[in-house]
């Protein structure tokens, strides 16, 4: 089976997500970025003018490749508990989460982003709750994630993010796990 090549702006996203995985979001700038992509920096200008711009893009991709990696081979959703833990208590994950936060004030497109982003975790959540994304419940249990992660990026160490009972922590909301929930 022939590889499809890939088009500039998907290797600018590619090479974006890289570099935030492997340096964090300081090293997210145009000009490595660019080169992380092999192109120059004008092809990364005209694809992404502002660097809010590329910000906004990379946390689509951010959130469409986490998706992705959800969902197992067998096409089945993993556990979507586990997977926001990995979304919201991993250090470079939050710091650019947090960075792109800072942005959205001024940046409409990027509190778009933003928005769909939380209603993309809540819409997963949910089903496994029983309840609907816009459940008052599962929103605020949303939140809450967030600024745990923040509050256990700036205290905590690996182990005791990995420790934290999500289940717990739902129960909090008067969310429980539904058995025969799918996702």
């Amino acid at each position: 089976m022939a590889t499809v090549e890939k088009g500039p702006r998907q290797r600018i996203l590619d090479a974006a997500l890289k570099v935030l995985k492997k340096e964090g979001v300081s090293a997210l700038t145009q000009t490595r970025v660019a080169a992380a992509a092999g192109l120059r920096q004008s092809h990364l200008t005209y694809y992404f003018p502002r660097k809010t711009d590329l910000l906004a893009a990379t946390l689509e991709a951010s959130h469409a490749q986490a998706h992705k990696r959800t969902r197992g081979s067998t096409g089945i959703d993993a556990d979507p508990v586990e997977a926001v833990r990995g979304l919201m208590f991993d250090r470079n994950k939050m710091r650019f989460f947090l960075s792109v936060v800072a942005q959205a004030s001024d940046q409409s497109d990027i509190r778009a982003t933003l928005a769909a982003h939380a209603r993309g975790v809540a819409d997963q959540l949910a089903p496994l709750f029983g309840r609907t994304a816009d459940d008052p419940d599962i929103i605020a249990f949303v939140d809450m994630l967030r600024g745990m992660g923040l509050r256990l990026l700036l205290e905590m160490d690996d182990k005791q993010r990995a420790n934290v009972d999500l289940d717990a922590l739902a129960a909090r909301f008067g969310l429980s796990r539904v058995p025969e929930a799918r996702l």
